[in-house]
């Protein structure tokens, strides 16, 4: 499969490894920018939509193992041998999963607010709800679909981020496959220990990511450091830019 991805190169010469940026569930390619801005002004920097988002193929077919061999095949397909991975939610799970198929290929990895375990099932209920509401309603603009997805009890914040992939009446990801693989995105497998080097970054105020995870972190992942962003939730990249910015600048410059 060809994932779609986007290449920034900075205008300086760069020899530091060139960094993969992932998004999470509902997303696309554009989601981490402010990170990609950050540090694409010293590093080769390939933004991708995954499988089932953005603009890269649909799928029937939607967990870790195949997102993760997509990532590789990208990696060939961009003649890149080995590289830096940072991924938000889904995107750091794929980061991990990354570093257990193929850990000769991954120099280091930034997961952000997400942990290496099973999450609850039902944790994205209202969303797919409102999503199938918008569906069934036929609408063809934002705003209409707006007001059917507030009804369902989501955050505007949310909101906006899932109208960001709703065009004329049609979304852009594969919400089939992603409500029928939700069981696979949702679950986690424990691999071998990963002893690459790990930054972990987690939202004080998020749900994802607690002190309870940190045996899972540090059992796959011995060299993890696990940085807590104050005053953020699951978005911690919007929600504290400065301080999340700061973090991963440092953690690929040295």
């Amino acid at each position: 499969m060809q994932l779609n991805y986007r290449l920034r190169i900075p205008k300086t010469v760069y020899r530091r490894t060139p960094v993969i940026i992932l998004h999470g569930l509902f997303g696309d390619l554009s989601n981490l920018g402010i990170v990609v801005k950050s540090i694409a002004r010293y590093c080769y920097v390939v933004q991708v939509d995954l499988r089932n988002h953005g603009r890269s193929p649909h799928e029937q077919s939607m967990n870790y193992l195949v997102m993760a061999q997509d990532i590789l095949d990208l990696l060939d397909h961009l003649l890149i041998n080995k590289c830096i991975v940072i991924g938000h939610s889904m995107g750091g799970k794929v980061a991990m999963t990354l570093c257990m198929l193929a850990p000769q290929r991954i120099s280091k990895i930034v997961v952000i607010d997400i942990a290496p375990i099973k999450y609850n099932l039902h944790n994205h209920d209202n969303i797919f709800h409102a999503i199938e509401r918008v569906n069934i309603s036929g609408v063809k603009n934002r705003n209409e679909a707006a007001h059917l997805m507030r009804q369902c009890c989501i955050d505007q914040t949310l909101i906006l981020f899932l109208l960001k992939s709703f065009h004329q009446g049609s979304w852009v990801f594969n919400f089939s496959s992603i409500r029928n693989n939700y069981i696979h995105i949702s679950d986690w497998n424990t691999y071998q220990t990963w002893w690459g080097p790990a930054l972990f970054i987690r939202g004080a105020l998020s749900s994802y990511f607690d002190d309870r995870y940190l045996h899972d972190v540090y059992h796959q992942f011995p060299q993890a450091h696990i940085c807590m962003i104050p005053n953020a939730g699951h978005w911690v990249h919007w929600d504290n830019a400065i301080y999340v910015l700061s973090r991963i600048n440092e953690f690929i410059i040295h």
